[in-house]
């Protein structure tokens, strides 16, 4: 199994022509190496846009090269970052997976008993890879959802799994950054295969298997 995993491309976010175009053409060269490379899925972990409204140019280029790796049968799973969200929920993410182009894993319920977030899996089809995730907000409003997850049954899930996630979490903090306002990798769910996140620009990957999370 092969899977890409992408993060923070805010497209559309540049004022100058030039650098706007730039991250337009990392975008599209991104998905031409996805499809050459005949990955499985591609993962999205937040703030596709820079905005959850973009401008129509930015929406017909990414429109079409989202439709070219749908019709080479690669799904696009994806979750909301701070940036592409909205409250209203009127963003260009929902308009897209109503097009059938990606798939958004932030799917739950509050359980009306318990006040706990009950998180839904998508399940990919070829390879049967088990997705969800939680969706980013500005500020580290995102927090609640950690606080009101419920863990049994994520952790419980048998097979091959990944959680997605667009926050700040302090085992992963580069050392300029130590200080800026975060949650710890514990609120997350254990036992995942891997674990897709994306907000803060610094790549990292840690594997903490003896804690519970084996790649992050």
């Amino acid at each position: 199994m092969k899977y890409a995993h992408l993060a923070d491309l805010h497209l559309g976010s540049w004022r100058d022509e030039k650098m706007r175009d730039l991250s337009t053409k990392s975008f599209i060269q991104a998905m031409d190496e996805c499809m050459q490379e005949h990955v499985d899925f591609i993962l999205f972990a937040g703030d596709l846009f820079n905005t959850s409204l973009p401008a129509l140019d930015i929406l017909k280029t990414v429109t079409k090269k989202l439709k070219d790796v749908h019709e080479h049968g690669i799904p696009i799973y994806i979750i909301a970052g701070s940036h592409d969200f909205s409250p209203s929920g009127k963003t260009m993410v929902d308009v897209l997976e109503n097009a059938g182009l990606l798939v958004n894993v932030c799917k739950g319920t509050i359980n009306q008993e318990t006040k706990e977030l009950e998180l839904q899996f998508t399940t990919d089809p070829k390879t049967g890879t088990k997705l969800t995730g939680i969706l980013g907000r500005k500020g580290q409003l995102d927090q609640r959802y950690y606080d009101s997850l419920h863990l049994p049954s994520l952790e419980a899930e048998e097979g091959y799994k990944i959680f997605m996630f667009h926050t700040t979490v302090s085992e992963l903090l580069p050392t300029d950054l130590a200080k800026i306002e975060s949650q710890p990798l514990s609120v997350f769910p254990k036992g995942f295969d891997y674990y897709a996140g994306g907000h803060i620009h610094h790549p990292t990957l840690v594997e903490l298997p003896e804690q519970g999370y084996n790649t992050v």
